[in-house]
């Protein structure tokens, strides 16, 4: 007995044709069920842990702009909030080096720049050795998106450090 006769029917029954269109619907529904509970492919297939860490990062604005970050402000990312909490700002002026006419480095203060410390903590998904804030990736030195419900932000991390 043959797997497809001639007719083109698998095990004499159904329609090989029919049979890859029942498979493409169920693919199509199998993707919309993790569209729809706001998943990713990875997030279902890997294995994660659960981690809290405590971050530092800093952000570079004009004056007056970081004012916003607040202590305890959730952070979030495309309107949804995540289990990440702002711990500390620490706001400071913005150092910048010139040369004066001698050639001589002069380090002076930007008139119109502060930059600010912010440490959050966050119990986030510890998954292919690297920590997801929601679907960004921290690693030290990359430019992320510091987001809350007042302000959306680029900040660089600085450092990270497992809590538990």
């Amino acid at each position: 007995m043959k797997m497809i006769n001639k007719e083109g029917k698998v095990f004499n029954k159904i329609n090989i044709l029919d049979l890859l269109f029942v498979a493409a619907i169920a693919f199509l529904i199998f993707l919309s069920v993790i569209k729809i509970m706001g998943k990713d492919l990875d997030d279902i297939s890997l294995d994660s842990q659960i981690r809290t860490i405590e971050a530092e990062v800093s952000v570079v604005m004009d004056k007056g702009y970081l004012d916003t970050i607040r202590i305890g402000d959730r952070l979030g990312e495309t309107k949804q909030h995540l289990d990440a909490y702002v711990e500390s700002v620490e706001i400071e002026p913005v150092k910048v080096t010139n040369v004066d006419s001698d050639g001589n480095p002069v380090v002076s203060v930007d008139p119109l720049k502060e930059k600010a410390k912010v440490v959050f903590k966050a119990t986030i998904p510890f998954e292919s050795n690297s920590y997801k804030l929601g679907k960004q990736e921290l690693r030290q030195g990359k430019i992320i998106f510091l987001e809350s419900d007042f302000y959306r932000y680029f900040a660089q991390i600085e450092s990270i450090k497992v809590v538990d």
